[in-house]
C-alpha cells in the first residue's frame, strides 16, 4: 500500500511523536465547499514540525465519495498549505477494496464522479451503471424525456448481483426508478418485477450515510442519506417489507473506522504503538456516533462491541441492520491496537450549538454514543486541546 518514500517520510515523522493519531473529517472541519475554514490553515501549522513533517499520524475520514483519493489529496494539500498523501485519505468506498467476495460480481453503481473508474481501481471488473440501464432498458425511465444516447459501454446487459451506492446522484428521480426495477426483478431490469419475497435481496452497499453536510450555503445541504431514505421509503411502500443494507461504509461504519487505523498505524515505527485516537468532526450522527462507537470497539473485544452496535444509524434517522458478528472476511488482516477514540465535536459545520436538531432526528439511537468527548469551536481549538493532552503544548 504503502511506497517505500512514503514510509520513510511517515517513520521520520512518528521518531520521538507522542503515540496518538488523528482522524480529520474534511467538510464543515477543514473546508466549506471550495473556501478553507480559517482556523484550518493554523491548526496545520501547529500540526506540523519546522521540515513540514506531522506531529502525528494524520488520516483524512471523509464520506465524500465521487473522486479519486490521489485528487482528494491534491486538493487537501493546496488548501491546507500541508504535504497530504494519497495513503492519508479515506473517502467513503476506501473500505471496499477489502470486500473481495464482491469484487468479480456483477454489480450496479450509483452516484457521481468517475464511478467506473472508481470501481475498477477498488477491485470490480463487472460493473453496470445507472446510463447502461438506460440505454439497454430505455422503456424504464419514463420521467426523463431527453433523448436515449444510443451507446454504452456494454453490448449486453448483464444480470446484477449487487449495488454500490457511492454517493448522492442527479436526477434522482432516473435512480430511484432503476434501483427499484433493479432490485424488484432481481437483477434483471428489463423484465417485470417479482412478486415481494419471492426470490432473495439483492446486496446493497450503502457509502456515504450522511443526512447532511456543510456546504458555503447558509445552512447544511442534503446529503446522501437523504437519497437513501428516499430509496428505502418508496420500496417500503411499494413492498411493505424493509429495504435490507447489507453493508454501510463511510462513517459512523466500525470498518471505516478499523481502516483508518490501520492507515495511521502504517504511519508509525515498528517501535511505536497508536495508543489514542482523536477524531475531528462537525457531525453528531455521523462523526460522534462513529467515533464513540469505535471507542466502546476498542475497549471491549469484538464480540461485545458488535453485539452492543447491531443496530446503527444510516444517519437518515433510521437504524439498520448490520452484519457486524465476529470478524468477517474483510476484517481479516486489519488489527486494532489503539486503547481508545476521543470524539472530537467542532462549530463550524452540520452541528451548531445555538440550534440544536429537533429531538425526532435521533431517535432510535444510542443517546450516550451521540454525546461528544470534547466539543470546541472549531478545529485549532480541537489541535490546541489534543497538544495540551499529549504534552506539547
Amino acid at each position: 500500500m504503502w511506497s517505500r518514500a512514503g514510509l520513510q517520510f511517515f517513520r521520520r515523522a512518528s521518531c520521538g511523536a507522542p503515540q496518538a493519531g488523528l482522524l480529520l473529517d474534511v467538510d464543515g472541519v477543514l473546508v466549506r465547499g471550495r473556501s478553507v475554514v480559517p482556523a484550518a490553515r493554523r491548526a496545520f501549522k501547529r500540526l506540523q514540525r519546522p521540515n513540514k513533517d506531522f506531529l502525528f499520524p494524520v488520516v483524512f475520514v471523509t464520506n465524500a465519495g465521487s473522486c479519486h483519493r490521489e485528487q482528494r489529496a491534491n486538493q487537501l494539500s493546496e488548501l491546507l498549505h500541508a504535504q497530504v498523501r494519497p495513503e492519508q485519505v479515506v473517502l467513503s468506498y476506501s473500505p471496499l477494496t477489502m470486500m473481495k467476495s464482491l469484487h468479480h460480481k456483477v454489480v450496479l453503481v450509483s452516484g457521481q464522479g468517475p464511478i467506473r473508474d472508481i470501481a475498477h481501481r477498488l477491485g470490480f471488473d463487472k460493473i453496470v451503471t445507472i446510463d447502461d440501464v438506460r440505454k439497454h432498458c430505455p422503456l424504464l425511465d419514463a420521467v426523463a424525456h431527453d433523448p436515449r444516447p444510443a451507446q454504452s459501454q456494454l453490448q449486453t446487459l448483464p444480470k446484477i448481483q449487487g449495488v454500490l451506492l457511492f454517493g448522492e446522484p442527479t436526477h434522482w428521480e432516473s435512480h430511484l426508478q432503476i434501483m427499484i426495477d433493479v432490485i424488484l426483478t432481481n437483477g434483471s431490469p428489463g423484465s417485470a418485477h417479482l412478486p415481494p419475497g419471492s426470490a432473495p435481496q439483492l446486496p446493497i452497499i450503502v457509502c456515504n450515510p450522511d443526512l447532511l453536510w456543510k456546504s458555503p450555503a447558509p445552512s447544511p445541504r442534503f446529503g446522501h442519506g437523504v437519497f437513501v431514505l428516499c430509496l428505502e421509503s418508496v420500496f417500503k411502500r411499494l413492498t411493505g417489507a424493509e429495504l435490507q443494507i447489507e453493508a454501510l461504509l463511510g462513517k459512523p461504519s466500525l470498518l471505516t473506522y478499523r481502516y483508518a487505523e490501520h492507515l495511521l498505524t502504517s504511519q508509525m515505527t515498528s517501535s511505536a504503538r497508536l495508543r489514542t485516537i482523536y477524531a475531528i468532526g462537525d457531525n453528531p450522527l455521523t462523526d460522534v456516533y462513529g467515533a464513540n462507537l469505535y471507542d466502546r470497539f476498542l475497549k471491549h473485544n469484538a464480540v461485545t462491541a458488535a453485539t452492543a452496535s447491531r443496530r446503527v444509524s444510516v444517519a437518515t434517522g433510521e437504524a439498520v441492520s448490520m452484519a457486524t458478528g465476529g470478524v468477517p472476511e474483510e476484517e481479516e488482516g486489519l488489527v486494532s491496537g489503539a486503547d481508545e477514540c476521543h470524539s472530537v465535536l467542532v462549530c463550524t459545520g452540520v452541528f451548531d450549538p445555538a440550534s440544536p436538531p429537533p429531538p425526532d432526528q435521533w431517535a432510535g439511537l444510542e443517546a450516550e454514543l451521540l454525546q461528544p468527548r470534547h466539543t470546541v469551536e472549531d478545529v485549532e481549538e480541537a489541535v490546541e486541546l489534543i497538544l495540551q493532552r499529549e504534552g506539547l503544548e
